[in-house]
């Protein structure tokens, strides 16, 4: 049970669904950037020198946390925050085209500006906060209406 929620979830995140390639690319662990393990970006309001900076990867993994993660009660109220999942997307029950969905976020969204064609180090700006933090709880909203379905569906 724990292996399949955490499977859902993961392909929910657009930055487990897809590498980027590109030629400008060099990377320690071959082509494309690793799902943005390969991009530095600066999150804070500065980055001295290069300190204090994460991979792009991360900055995505912790949209959600905002401090928030820390007790039970805190993940249920903001899991109850979220806007409910289309009934229409929920009904999507196809992990390719889940994958699929995330893949095109990453292209459209992820690796916009301030994200360029490299490897950083990029500023990560108010507006693309903003934007990555509304992508992310639509995505864990769906993907946990799709959990739901799923399981609705094999313990019918």
């Amino acid at each position: 049970m724990v292996w399949l929620l955490h499977l859902v979830g993961d392909v929910h995140q657009p930055l487990h669904a897809t590498s980027r390639f590109t030629a400008n690319d060099h990377t320690n662990n071959g082509p494309g950037d690793s799902g943005g393990t390969e991009v530095k970006v600066c999150a804070e309001r500065s980055c001295p020198r290069g300190r204090g900076t994460i991979t792009l990867h991360v900055f995505w993994d912790g949209i959600p946390d905002s401090g928030t993660w820390t007790s039970m009660r805190n993940i249920i109220t903001a899991a109850e925050s979220l806007a409910d999942a289309s009934d229409a997307e929920a009904r999507v029950s196809s992990p390719r085209l889940w994958l699929e969905e995330s893949e095109q976020i990453a292209e459209q969204s992820v690796y916009a500006g301030p994200i360029k064609d490299g490897l950083g180090i990029y500023k990560i700006t108010q507006a693309y906060r903003e934007n990555a933090k509304e992508i992310a709880d639509k995505r864990i909203a769906l993907a946990g209406a799709r959990l739901a379905r799923l399981l609705d569906d094999a313990l019918r």
